[in-house]
C-alpha cells in the first residue's frame, strides 16, 4: 500500500505516461465530467439555505448568518463565476481520476457526513487520510506550497478541512484521525502540491465551533461587518477586504460602498478621502 506522502510525485509519473492509467479510469473520468456538467448547467444554481460543514468557519459572521436565514438576498452568480466554479469541478475531477490511476487508495468520495446536526460532503480520503481538493490562482497556490494557510486564511479552508477530519472521527475509512491533507492545482499551470495539517488542537474545539455556529445563525443578524483596508500604502482611501470583493452578500451589507473600474478590475471603496480618476459604476 502506498503513503500519501508520495502521491504528487506518483500523480506526475501518471501524467508523463509511465503508467497507471487505464481505459477503465478514462470511462470514469469522463461520466464524472458529465455529472458535473449536468449538475451545473442543467437548471439554475439554488442557494444552500442552511449550515454546513464546510461554512461553520466563515470569517465573517454576517455571510454566515445571511446564507442560512436569507440566502435569496444573495447576488445572482454570473456566468463567469459559474463557470469558474465549473472549472474548478473538472480540476477536481481530474485531480481525482490521476490519484487513482497513480496506485493510492482513493474512497468515500463525496460521502454525506453528519456531526451535530451538521452535514457536508468531503471529496475524498487518500491512503486512510481526508483530502479537500483545490483548485488556486498563483498566489494562494504559494500558501498550500508553504504549508502557511493556518496563517493566511481569508476564506476559512483550516476550519473546512478540520470539519471534515472531526466528522470522520468514527468512519473506518479515516485511518488518521487528526491529519488531513490540501491537494492543490494551480489553475494556470498544472503545478501540485500536498498540504497537510495536524488539525489537533482545533479538533478539541470542534464541538464549540460547531455550536457557536449553530448559535449564531439562529440569533439576529450580527452587527459587526469586516474592517476595510487601505487601497493602497499611499492612497488615504479605504476599500472592502477581499472576502468581501467576493461575497454575493457585498451589497447589501456595505450598501455605502462606491464601485470603481481600474484596470485590474472593480474595486468597492467604502471611504473616498481623494476621488480616483477612473470611471464609477453607479449600480
Amino acid at each position: 500500500m502506498k503513503d500519501i506522502s508520495t502521491l504528487v510525485y506518483d500523480i506526475e509519473q501518471v501524467v508523463k505516461g509511465l503508467g497507471g492509467w487505464t481505459s477503465a479510469i478514462g470511462e470514469v473520468f469522463g461520466k464524472d465530467l458529465a455529472k458535473v456538467a449536468n449538475d451545473r448547467f442543467s437548471k439554475p444554481p439554488q442557494p444552500r439555505s442552511y449550515l454546513s460543514l464546510s461554512s461553520i468557519g466563515t470569517p465573517c459572521d454576517r455571510k454566515l448568518w445571511y446564507k442560512v436565514n436569507s440566502s435569496h438576498l444573495g447576488e445572482e452568480l454570473s456566468a463567469e463565476s459559474l463557470g469558474t466554479f465549473f472549472y474548478g469541478d473538472m480540476i477536481e475531477a481530474l485531480v481525482i481520476a490521476l490519484a487513482k490511476a497513480s496506485g493510492h487508495e482513493v474512497q468515500g468520495e463525496q460521502d454525506t457526513l453528519e456531526v451535530h446536526g451538521i452535514k457536508g460532503h468531503r471529496d475524498c480520503v487518500i491512503d486512510g487520510v481526508t483530502v479537500d481538493v483545490k483548485s488556486a490562482s498563483k498566489y494562494s497556490f504559494q500558501k498550500f506550497a508553504t504549508n502557511s494557510v493556518r496563517n493566511d486564511d481569508p476564506f476559512g479552508y483550516i476550519s473546512q478541512l478540520s470539519s471534515y477530519v472531526y466528522a470522520g472521527k468514527d468512519d473506518p475509512l479515516v485511518t488518521n484521525k487528526t491529519k488531513g491533507a490540501f491537494l492543490v492545482v494551480q489553475k494556470d499551470r498544472f503545478k501540485l502540491c500536498l498540504d497537510t495539517y495536524d488539525f489537533t488542537q482545533e479538533l478539541k474545539q470542534k464541538e464549540k465551533e460547531m455550536e457557536r455556529a449553530k448559535t449564531l445563525v439562529k440569533g439576529s443578524i450580527p452587527e459587526s461587518r469586516l474592517t476595510p483596508v487601505p487601497q493602497s500604502k499611499t492612497s488615504p482611501n479605504e476599500m472592502l477586504p477581499m472576502q468581501c470583493s467576493y461575497c454575493e452578500f457585498s451589497k447589501i451589507c456595505w450598501p455605502e460602498a462606491r464601485k470603481f473600474i481600474y484596470s485590474t478590475g472593480p474595486v468597492y471603496l467604502t471611504k473616498v478621502a481623494k476621488e480616483p480618476n477612473v470611471v464609477e459604476i453607479i449600480e
